[in-house]
């Protein structure tokens, strides 16, 4: 089974793309998840995802320091690196997101304020 369930905070506004040929729209953000390592001292993983055709459409409302749920799968995409070579990169496919809070990721401690509502509701 291939499903992937993350919690963070999104590192810069997501980059929004269109097909030529179809038009689909392809947004793309990434994805600052925060846990401890065996230590005990936290550290930060940042996770690359992908957005197709509706779901796309509905990332345009996020901003930087917004703090959501991404629920999607594991896949390869092909990118051109800066020597020109096709390289492949796993990123999280997003079949659905939910916006947590908006803002900084300090304010997300902030209990009485932290409304979890999909995005475009």
């Amino acid at each position: 089974m291939n499903c992937v369930l993350l919690s963070g905070s999104l590192t810069r506004l997501p980059s929004t793309k269109f097909d030529p040929a179809g038009g689909t729209q392809t947004t793309t953000f990434t994805l600052a998840v925060s846990e401890a390592n065996r230590e005990g001292k936290p550290f930060t993983l940042f996770v690359g995802c992908v957005a197709f055709g509706r779901m796309a459409e509905r990332c345009d409302v996020l901003q930087v320091g917004d703090v959501i749920e991404v629920c999607g799968k594991l896949t390869w995409q092909r990118r051109p690196a800066r020597c020109g070579e096709q390289h492949s990169v796993l990123v999280v496919g997003v079949k659905d997101l939910t916006v947590v809070h908006h803002g900084a990721p300090e304010a997300a401690n902030d209990t009485q304020d932290r409304v979890s509502r999909p995005v475009g509701w």
